[in-house]
């Protein structure tokens, strides 16, 4: 018997893949203004960096949620996960050899095999799943006081070394390390049952945004650089992430449309960003900022991300329907 998945974590996760989206709009749109922006357009600048504020955190709470829960990993779950991914890859790969053949090339043939930029997060996910059972055979036996001490040694190392100096870089948080961190970081949460985090995690969420949205403000209006603010292994927003999953965990109710449409959270992921397609999903987004203007752009760049999940979300039932297919013929 399947196990109900809360429907308050499902919606979580939908929420989050359309905050990676809105991170992809920042980064193709340049949301994040320059300090003379934020002199001479202080609300609209404002505005734009608290929306990547928001959006920020979803790649950490994606993780969190497996720390959270635990990730148990098995061959058929290896399986499913490579098969979701290569399954909608070649998928994208075979239509646009059929229908758009000048769009191969050795670049897009490499993200048809994962060997592309945009795909990190697969990389190191994969990564994070391989390991999980020694993670979490550390976790089951290590001590209250020995986890804390490689918590607090991870981010000491991690703080001071990779975010602040950057005198090691792991990526700036796109990598399996800082995964590890931060699934570690969960795990102890929920172990050890840490309450104030866990009662407060709306207001944490919602103080941590605001504080990154005004430092990160002041650092472009007088040094012209974001101070580190909108990164992934920032501290803050590690916690604020946290924040956010403690309020989804205590929201619980049951909907089987979220969760129909949570199962497609990580081909939205694939989809969008395969070198074939992402430069389409840029004509969209700019030809929404060249035609319009004020709220009516917000309201665009929403209704535009709501139909980039649904068309994803459709053509991830190929790959619904074959893997039940085959589940069935292997039963």
């Amino acid at each position: 018997m399947t196990k109900q998945r809360l429907s308050s974590i499902e919606l979580l996760r939908i929420i989050a893949i359309l905050g990676v989206l809105v991170d992809h709009v920042g980064m193709v749109a340049g949301l994040l203004p320059t300090g003379g922006d934020i002199v001479t357009k202080p609300l609209a600048s404002i505005a734009n960096i608290f929306s990547l504020s928001l959006a920020i955190g979803s790649v950490d709470v994606f993780v969190l949620i497996s720390g959270w829960f635990g990730i148990k990993a098995t061959k058929r779950g290896l399986a499913r996960f490579l098969y979701q991914v290569f399954f909608l890859i070649w998928i994208i790969l075979i239509f646009f050899a059929i229908y758009s053949p000048q769009a191969i090339n050795s670049s897009t043939l490499k993200g048809s095999f994962c060997i592309y930029d945009g795909y990190w997060f697969i990389v190191a996910y994969l990564g994070l799943y391989i390991l999980s059972p020694i993670l979490n055979a550390f976790c089951e036996k290590a001590t209250k006081t020995q986890f804390r001490f490689l918590l607090i040694a991870l981010y000491a190392f991690q703080c001071y070394f990779t975010w602040l100096t950057g005198y090691i870089d792991y990526y700036k948080g796109y990598g399996i390390t800082f995964f590890c961190i931060i699934y570690f970081t969960a795990r102890y949460i929920r172990l050890y049952n840490i309450k104030f985090i866990q009662n407060h995690g709306g207001a944490i969420f919602s103080a941590i945004t605001i504080a990154i949205t005004i430092i990160t403000a002041l650092g472009l209006r007088y040094t012209g650089t974001a101070l580190r603010m909108l990164r992934y292994d920032n501290l803050m927003v590690i916690i604020s992430s946290l924040g956010v999953l403690m309020f989804f965990l205590k929201w619980q109710f049951k909907s089987k449309i979220v969760n129909r449409l949570a199962m497609s959270v990580f081909a939205v992921y694939i989809i969008h960003f395969n070198p074939f397609v992402f430069p389409y999903f840029k004509e969209g987004v700019l030809a929404i900022y060249n035609s319009t203007s004020g709220a009516f752009t917000t309201l665009f760049i929403f209704l535009y991300l709501c139909l980039v999940f649904l068309i994803c979300f459709a053509i991830d039932q190929l790959r619904v329907i074959s893997w039940k297919m085959i589940n069935g013929r292997i039963h």
